[in-house]
């Protein structure tokens, strides 16, 4: 009967409805443009709060609107992965005729100066490393043994197999006991020869001063 199909069907979503939204929720998190523009708002975010923590150090510079934009975008740079160096222009924006004049070219130069800041800022706050998906303790020796990578680009301490040994620190060396002659000169105890069996019981013996 009608009634009959209507539940089947019913019942029949009802069972694939988890793994739809499953399958959907997954495709949009998992999807590389979705990635991308959820991490570009993310930084965002992150470097305008950086600036606001800092923007006192820099009250006095004159263009604070182009100052704050470096600043923002060397610390998204390195955010995103950059090494954090200057570019070698200037975004777009300051492309244009309004910046063909020396107050333009202040302002210019004014995100320039600012970038490093932001860069450095980024460090500092260490977000430097938050795109890089990190990898095992034992696959990095792995690949360190296979030259595939170093110590030094580890994502944390891997103990380097060709580094130099420190050397063991030299011992206290005693001082010599000196053992008084019927001349009245003295000599080191060691230095007296001694048959098989003998040994010295001298009346007094110069102890070194410590």
């Amino acid at each position: 009967s009608k009634l009959l199909m209507a539940l089947v069907a019913i019942t029949a979503l009802s069972q694939t409805g988890c793994s739809v939204v499953h399958n959907g929720y997954t495709a949009l998190t998992r999807n590389g443009t979705w990635n991308d523009t959820v991490v570009v708002l993310r930084n965002r975010s992150f470097s305008m709060k950086a600036w606001h923590r800092r923007k006192h150090r820099f009250c006095r510079e004159k263009y604070q609107r182009d100052f704050c934009a470096g600043f923002r975008a060397g610390y998204e740079a390195v955010a995103s992965g950059s090494d954090g160096c200057t570019p070698a222009f200037p975004p777009s924006e300051y492309w244009s005729w309004e910046y063909q004049s020396a107050e333009g070219q202040a302002k210019t130069s004014a995100w320039y100066s600012a970038f490093p800041h932001g860069a450095r800022a980024a460090e500092e706050d260490g977000v430097a490393n938050w795109n890089q998906v990190p990898m095992s303790a034992a696959l990095q020796a792995e690949y360190q043994q296979a030259g595939v990578l170093t110590h030094e680009g580890a994502l944390y301490p891997i103990p380097d197999p060709n580094a130099p040994k420190l050397p063991a620190p030299a011992q206290p060396q005693q001082p010599a006991v000196m053992v008084p002659m019927a001349d009245g000169s003295t000599i080191p105890l060691d230095a007296i020869p001694l048959g098989e069996g003998e040994r010295i019981i001298p009346q007094s013996i110069n102890l070194p001063q410590l």
